[in-house]
């Protein structure tokens, strides 16, 4: 099975939409956003997301593929023009292609390029229940921190603060 990790290309925006619609009808309450205002969003909302992503110095999204399908996104950006500050958002990979380890090649892929632009703390922040998204970053050297937060799009759930120092790369 060939398997390729690549930063989004402005042209994908149906691609986009359609790995975070998977994602959030597989796993609504890891995202805090509800499919439904998800799915309503314009074609040019998805046009400019991209455009953006696939450009930026600030923010990218990289996805997943294989055998040159789309099965994986995650984002990656800098908290405004702070280089001190960054996160890891809306990693999802379709349940199939899961147990093998290309989760955590996204994620590299992803806390690498944070790296390159001189980053030296990446943050995740994960709804407290999902025990297993929790494991996952924890197996990738990310530190659990005392902080947590009401979900911002879901005030009903909390998430917990996950830290990657780049040192470790």
């Amino acid at each position: 099975m060939q398997e390729q990790i690549e930063r989004i290309h402005s042209d994908q925006a149906d691609v986009l939409r359609d790995l975070r619609l998977r994602g959030l009808e597989e796993a609504p309450e890891a995202f805090g956003r509800r499919y439904a205002d998800i799915a309503a969003r314009s074609q040019d909302y998805w046009c400019q997301h991209v455009l953006h992503y696939a450009n930026s110095e600030d923010s990218a999204t990289f996805l997943l593929y294989r055998n040159g399908k789309p099965v994986g996104m995650t984002g990656a950006y800098l908290e405004g023009s702070r280089r001190d500050h960054a996160y890891i958002c809306n990693m999802w990979v379709d349940p199939a292609f899961r147990r093998g380890g290309a989760g955590g090649r996204l994620v590299d892929t992803a806390t690498r390029w944070l790296a390159e632009q001189g980053v030296e703390r990446i943050n995740a922040w994960v709804v407290e229940t999902n025990n297993t998204a929790i494991l996952f970053y924890e197996t990738l050297g990310f530190v659990r921190e005392p902080h947590k937060r009401l979900m911002p799009h879901n005030p009903d759930a909390e998430e917990i603060l996950l830290v990657f120092d780049t040192a470790l790369l």
